[in-house]
């Protein structure tokens, strides 16, 4: 019998993109060939061993309304010359290639929305942007056959504007070959933080924080646009000997980077209904790293946390009170030995093989 062909396509270069790495080996698993189409920029290796054929293009534009003009215009006469069984298109960043092409070709579009890109903070305060994005979003999303998208709240904005119901799937984690356990109570303890170094990530507060914590250390693991202003302010506050940045790494390598860490942060400004219904892969990957979470008190963030006791919460982005949360966090030793357990049970119940059961009838 003749494997039915998938493709999908992405807007950054897929070097950490664990949803679609998790997404594209579902996929193989249910017997489908899958093609990932992304961009060469900013560079970086895919690591061996990854599931689907890969293909990036390498574009003229990286930033702004000509990058999403030119890496729409690549994918769609891309994947007019493919033959494909369904499209799954990530964000709407790449849906207008996805669904013109679809519908000339007669292909089902599934939109994979990993966030609500009209309130992101880099656009949401430029007035002709967002409306551009918004029309945009009016006209596609009614024309996609099915969707998913990545928390509860971003679900209900889909119901209310268009009458969708999309799929919640979250971005959990694989369950892990190896759970770490939580490291002991430490009055020198390291502070970790993986993910993308952008505005409203509460890093810079979380940078402050360490003045309040005279022993503690920080690893932030990643890179973005705030990436230069990070590194300014640790050396104007005279901390580059307690934090280390890492850089961008492939999700692989997280593990060994969280390993001797002892609490996550995942620290978000209300800066739009994007982030205040976020539920970063963080929120998700910190109890199979032993790690108790320091959240927004945000409702999604705030549900994960609370249900399944695995961290702390924060009403601001006061540095002060995140230092009262790191140290609690960090020094309360029944706290811990709590953590202990449901950090454990966290995992066994978070996880992307329970979770992608969901997408059976949309790709089975």
């Amino acid at each position: 019998m003749k494997r039915k062909r998938i493709i999908i396509t992405v807007s950054n270069n897929l070097v950490t993109d664990n949803r679609v790495t998790k997404l594209s080996g579902y996929l193989e698993d249910l017997g489908w060939k899958v093609l990932l189409l992304g961009r060469q920029w900013p560079g970086g290796d895919i690591p061996a061993g990854r599931p689907g054929v890969i293909r990036r293009f390498k574009l003229l534009f990286n930033k702004g309304p000509l990058f999403y003009a030119a890496l729409n215009f690549r994918l769609f006469i891309y994947l007019l010359g493919q033959k494909a069984d369904k499209l799954v298109a990530v964000d709407l960043d790449t849906l207008a290639a996805a669904c013109l092409a679809g519908k000339l070709k007669r292909i089902p579009v599934v939109f994979d929305s990993h966030e609500y890109f009209p309130e992101v903070p880099e656009i949401r305060h430029k007035t002709f942007v967002k409306w551009f994005w918004l029309r945009l979003e009016s006209f596609l999303v009614p024309m996609v056959d099915e969707g998913m998208t990545v928390s509860q709240g971003i679900v209900e904005i889909y119901r209310k504007k268009y009458g969708r119901n999309f799929k919640l799937i979250r971005n959990v984690p694989n369950t892990p070959v190896h759970v770490m356990e939580i490291r002991p109570v430490s009055e020198q303890a390291v502070v970790y933080y993986q993910g993308a170094l952008n505005v409203g990530r509460g890093l810079k507060e979380s940078v402050r924080a360490l003045l309040f914590l005279p022993n503690y250390r920080m690893v932030i693991a990643g890179s973005g646009d705030e990436e230069t202003e990070l590194h300014d302010l640790v050396k104007v506050l005279g901390l580059e000997d307690r934090v280390r940045f890492t850089g961008q790494l492939p999700f692989e390598a997280l593990a060994a980077e969280a390993a001797q860490a002892h609490v996550g942060l995942c620290i978000l400004e209300n800066m739009g209904l994007n982030y205040y219904h976020s539920l970063p892969n963080r929120i998700f990957d910190y109890p199979a790293l032993g790690l108790p979470v320091i959240a927004t008190s945000f409702p999604d963030m705030a549900e994960i946390v609370n249900q399944y006791q695995t961290g702390l919460l924060v009403s601001s982005l006061d540095p002060e009170e995140i230092a009262k949360a790191i140290q609690k966090a960090c020094e309360d030793a029944p706290l811990r030995d709590k953590w202990k357990h449901s950090l454990k049970e966290a995992v066994d119940k978070l996880n992307w093989e329970k979770e992608c059961g969901g997408l059976n009838e949309m790709f089975g």
